[in-house]
């Protein structure tokens, strides 16, 4: 349920405590009027019909909601569209209805992933031509803004898109959203990435069982696969040496292992 629980809690507006100090104030300015006994039929005719309306529009602004805030935020800026996400918990044909009130063809998905990926941005320009091979991932006319200043992540550390005005493809944005409690991964970041339990450490090619205990003394559990293994396993040999590791959700890694070292250096990357 704490997915459930987070989810309206991002797209329910708060009700607020009730009327404003403001309304209630009029509010009470108004009641509190006197009336005289020989003008009660005038008073009623002149004055409590106004009132009524002038209380209508006390309570509509001091119990009313605002509208709700759109899941993207889309600027035209010269020849382009800035696009940047308000709301990483929305439903995704929110997404799509307002790229394509703007006349984009683009599919924005949501991947779980972990603190260190949030936010990050893979773009597949026109991926009609991509499935029929014709095309690279990540070049084309969309494109990532990068934020100022310096970035530790492999690909970048994008803030928003550019899209021209006139795009007239399609193009499919993988945005990384942080994984809820209990989510698994769809954007699963390496193990020694900035941010991650093995970063700046030298765990390639170490046993099974160094990299258990490594992993485990920073409350990171792992589960192990191997070259041409259909799936995952919670154990392996102890003497058999880790190639590589990625996270598998908050607190698990999956690791791949093999009988004998992966071949090459392998000194970890430290920035």
């Amino acid at each position: 349920m704490n997915g459930i629980d987070r989810l309206v809690a991002g797209i329910a507006p708060d009700p607020g405590p009730g009327a404003s100090p403001l309304a209630a104030e009029l509010m009470e300015e108004i009641t509190a009027q006197p009336v005289p006994p020989r003008t009660v039929f005038s008073w009623r005719r002149r004055f409590v019909a106004p009132a009524l309306a002038l209380m209508t529009v006390v309570l509509a602004v001091g119990l009313g909601q605002t509208p709700a805030a759109a899941a993207l935020d889309i600027d035209r800026v010269g020849d382009h569209y800035v696009i940047t996400v308000n709301d990483l918990f929305a439903d995704p044909r929110v997404y799509e209805s307002e790229l394509r009130a703007r006349g984009l063809r683009i599919t924005l998905k949501l991947a779980p992933t972990s603190a260190s990926l949030a936010r990050s941005i893979l773009v597949i320009n026109d991926s009609e031509r991509l499935r029929a091979g014709h095309q690279v991932p990540g070049k084309g006319p969309v494109t990532t803004i990068e934020a100022p200043g310096p970035c530790e992540r492999f690909g970048g550390c994008p803030t928003g898109l550019k899209v021209p005005i006139n795009y007239d493809k399609s193009a499919e944005i993988i945005l990384g959203r942080r994984a809820q409690p209990g989510e698994r991964y769809t954007l699963p970041p390496g193990i020694a990435m900035p941010g991650e339990p093995l970063h700046c450490v030298n765990y390639v090619n170490k046993s099974v069982a160094e990299v258990t205990a490594m992993l485990r003394a920073r409350d990171v559990e792992p589960e192990f696969t191997s070259y041409g293994a259909p799936r995952s396993t919670p154990d392996a040999p102890a003497g058999w040496y880790v190639h590589d590791g990625v996270m598998s959700a908050d607190g698990r890694a999956l690791l791949l292992t093999g009988p004998r070292p992966r071949p090459g250096p392998q000194k970890a990357v430290c920035s």
